[in-house]
């Protein structure tokens, strides 16, 4: 249900007080058309999770055999990994259409509502008209990301050595997973992995801000690497995902 609020005000927001065009040129015809390329970008104007808000501004250039110009907006979240995924916005159906005859055209899409721990962006869609309405160029782009997130844990994972067990054969490996982030992680998943093969995985009941907790594993003594990894399948939003992953040739791995 809550969903389904957050989708309703998006499309209000893009139907109404959120859409302001900003059509650039006179609306006569300009003495000549540009014998380049068509331009064409959208940019993220601004982002505020204080008010769960974004504006984007997508800008165009007359292209040659040109008459009129035009841009649709589709707003696209990613709440998981799977990538993004378009929002079902009514509001932002609609083509935006310059007045014939102008070199340029800009328009700006103001979203309200954006659901928090959530990551947007907008795909724009630009299109050229020749007189007749038919079109002669179409082009596509992406703004850069909006992310709604307050405050995000950090996870670091990192292989810190070996030691003797009684059993013959058996090491027990040591992993130091850290959180450098400003937000307590739960359920945080820590796997270990010997010589290509999958030994286990621990899960870390919470870990606070500025915290670490050392995770000990057992299993046979490796021959070529160990590599550690917390949160394997990215289900934990983080600011930086590059740091999850610690790798160790076994000829250099401390031993105690």
């Amino acid at each position: 249900m809550l969903r389904r609020m957050i989708i309703c005000a998006l499309a209000l927001a893009g139907a109404v007080a959120a859409v302001v065009p900003l059509a650039s040129g006179a609306a006569a015809p300009t003495a000549s058309l540009t014998e380049t390329p068509p331009g064409a970008s959208v940019r993220l104007m601004s982002c505020s999770v204080a008010v769960h808000e974004a504006v984007f501004r997508g800008q165009m250039q007359r292209a040659t055999g040109a008459r009129q110009m035009g841009m649709r907006f589709t707003l696209l979240e990613r709440t998981d990994p799977a990538g993004f995924r378009p929002v079902s916005a009514p509001g932002l159906r609609r083509w935006h259409r310059s007045q014939p005859g102008v070199g340029a055209f800009a328009y700006r899409q103001r979203v309200r509502n954006l659901a928090p721990n959530t990551v947007y962006r907008v795909r724009v869609d630009f299109r050229w008209y020749a007189a007749d309405g038919s079109v002669v160029q179409r082009l596509r782009r992406f703004s850069a990301v909006c992310r709604q997130f307050v405050s995000l844990p950090n996870l670091e994972a990192r292989v810190t050595g070996a030691s003797d067990t009684q059993v013959p054969g058996v090491l027990r490996y040591g992993v130091r997973v850290t959180n450098t982030g400003r937000a307590a992680a739960s359920a945080v998943p820590v796997r270990l992995t010997v010589d290509d093969g999958v030994l286990d995985t621990v899960t870390i009941a919470t870990l606070p801000p500025g915290e670490h907790k050392q995770v000990g594993f057992r299993g046979p003594a490796c021959t070529r690497t160990v590599r550690a990894e917390v949160d394997p399948d990215r289900t934990i939003a983080e600011t930086s995902e590059t740091d999850n992953v610690s790798e160790r040739a076994c000829a250099d791995l401390p031993r105690r």
